[in-house]
């Protein structure tokens, strides 16, 4: 679960390089971004725990097949969000 502490290091880095300020609209993103990540790691160790369980597959092995077979859905739904975070701050910068 080091994805959560390293996103909300990133998120906080990139706005402060850019200078955007800590209003509303970012701190929404900023817990959106936590959900995200958070739900990505739990569904790859649930993916795992299966594969080691129903296939018994080494720890390793289980959490590189799972990281395989979840990293399509993952970038999908990860360049939505940013996409659409893009808009959003772009939006609330124009203001």
């Amino acid at each position: 679960m080091l994805v959560v502490p390293l996103g909300v290091v990133g998120a906080l880095l990139a706005a402060s390089l850019r200078g955007l300020n800590n209003d509303v609209y970012f701190q929404v993103g900023l817990l959106t971004t936590i959900g995200l990540s958070a739900k990505n790691a739990i569904l790859i160790v649930e993916f795992a725990k299966d594969l080691m369980e129903k296939e018994g597959r080494g720890l390793i092995e289980a959490t590189l097949e799972a990281s395989r077979m979840r990293l399509r859905p993952i970038l999908m739904t990860s360049l939505a969000f940013i996409s659409r975070g893009n808009a959003v701050s772009y939006q609330s910068w124009r203001r």
